[in-house]
């Protein structure tokens, strides 16, 4: 092993990385310690952002659990990672078999011609701007429905939970054709409450990742089960119909379980990627609304400029093509990403003897030894937080500096993945995210934080506030 490395490192001009350092040279349980605390208190991330400048380094090679891991936030390591090296690293026994109890061999648990697989029969229904542009219906009946929520009393609220509902209803809609507050399916969930069963075991999921020790007990197998049976339901029907010969109703939309079962026949594998696209689908957009709401009930300011540019439609409703040209409002989009991205960290492991491109050596601009099996985690969170990237505010929601030509983070931002492995709904993401904004602020003119507290995460299988967002929104109506 020894021999192997030296030889490797010389061939590829690698160098060692910064070591953090453990308190506990031998297992590093202090590291352990240090996150399992750091999750309960709603601050890990910070946390893992602070080791980076404690080490002074943006990789860095520490001790947990017993094993050497790497931590990056290079984005020419990151795109290796997820690109120009993607064969050569695969997520992580102790991830997949955690997010597989509930989302099975899907996209988003899978490595190698599985992934592959999963990825040929998704990537053609969900990328197309059309697809989208076909959604924007559904997205205004059920913001219909989470406008109706909302007191017109200036009484306190907190929009996250009808953030979460709303985006699981478009997105249950879209992907199953199913209408969750239609009488039809109230009847047939009167025993479940959908939205709690999802949150449940996501929430189970994430921590599960985070903290892999012990067995799930049975009320949590029994929660999965049922989201599992759900689901099951939804699949079986269409399979029957489809089998049958019914058609789409004219003037209905075919939903994307009725496209994928002409392709797949397997009940298990597509309820898996139902599953995986309905976390994906419903987290990311309300996660990110979450954040952004937060910040605009504190920032008046920002809210004047979007009322701004949302006066000039008129009162009509945006359509895909009119909300890609809303400047303002696709820059604080990105911003919101940018400080607060649904998926702040992810982590990978080598499938054979590779390197990264820097790092290494005392200016870390050297390659690294990275031998098959290193774990290799990056922050997202971190990287879009340096200061050499985004200037001396990057700390602070400015959603100008998208306008200036000198930003060009490249690799550098990464709020839906990269490479290969790119969210095949981003369009989706943001389309959904960019026409709530736009449609709540042309019913209210305004927006007034009740409480003083400061952005905290909140883990399910993606990151959100963790913290109520208590604020009151001022009506236009008066």
């Amino acid at each position: 092993m020894h021999r192997r490395k030296s030889k490797f490192m010389r061939e590829h001009g690698c160098q060692d990385p910064a070591k953090f350092p453990n308190k506990d040279p031998i297992f590093g349980l202090d590291l352990l310690w240090d996150n399992y605390q750091s999750v309960r208190g709603h601050r890990i991330l910070p946390k893992l952002a602070g080791r980076y400048q404690k080490v002074g380094a943006n990789t860095y090679s520490f001790l947990l659990a017993g094993r050497r891991r790497l931590g990056t936030i290079e984005p020419e390591n990151v795109k290796a990672l997820l690109s120009t090296k993607f064969t050569s690293f695969r997520f992580p026994p102790r991830r997949t078999h955690v997010l597989k109890q509930f989302i099975g061999e899907s996209i988003f648990a899978s490595n190698g011609p599985q992934w592959q697989h999963s990825r040929a029969i998704i990537r053609p229904h969900l990328t197309k701007d059309s697809f989208v542009d076909s959604e924007m219906s559904r997205f205004e009946k059920h913001f219909g429905r989470l406008l109706s929520s909302i007191p017109r009393d200036r009484s306190t609220i907190n929009l996250q939970p009808l953030f979460f509902s709303f985006t699981m209803d478009a997105a249950i809609e879209m992907l199953t054709g199913k209408d969750l507050q239609s009488e039809e399916q109230r009847a047939l969930s009167k025993d479940d409450n959908i939205v709690e069963l999802f949150d449940d075991a996501q929430r189970l999921i994430a921590y599960r990742a985070i903290m892999p020790f012990g067995e799930m007990s049975a009320k949590e197998k029994g929660n999965i089960k049922r989201c599992h049976n759900w689901v099951d339901r939804c699949v079986v029907q269409a399979m029957q119909e489809y089998k049958s010969g019914k058609v789409v109703e004219a003037g209905k939309k075919q939903c994307f379980l009725q496209k994928l079962i002409t392709e797949m026949d397997d009940v298990v594998q597509i309820r898996s990627e139902l599953i995986a696209l309905l976390i994906a689908g419903r987290d990311t957009t309300a996660s990110t609304l979450s954040s952004l709401w937060f910040v605009l009930a504190k920032r008046p300011d920002i809210v004047a400029k979007l009322q701004a540019e949302v006066a000039e439609l008129n009162g009509e409703r945006p359509g895909f093509t009119r909300l890609k040209q809303m400047t303002y409002v696709q820059h604080t989009v990105q911003e919101v990403l940018r400080l607060y991205p649904p998926v702040p960290a992810a982590g990978f492991e080598a499938t054979e003897d590779t390197f990264l491109p820097v790092g290494g050596g005392a200016d870390g601009k050297s390659p690294i030894f990275v031998p098959k099996g290193q774990a290799i985690n990056y922050s997202v969170y971190a990287m879009h937080r340096r200061k050499d990237i985004y200037g001396p505010d990057a700390e602070m929601f400015r959603p100008e500096r998208w306008e200036e030509k000198s930003l060009r983070p490249g690799w550098g931002y990464l709020p839906f993945n990269g490479g290969p492995r790119a969210c095949l709904g981003q369009q989706f993401a943001l389309t959904e995210i960019a026409y709530t904004t736009v449609r709540l602020l042309q019913e209210f003119q305004a927006v007034e934080s009740r409480d003083d507290s400061s952005w905290q995460e909140n883990w399910m299988t993606s990151c959100s506030t963790e913290l109520s967002q208590c604020l009151h929104l001022f009506s236009n109506n008066g």
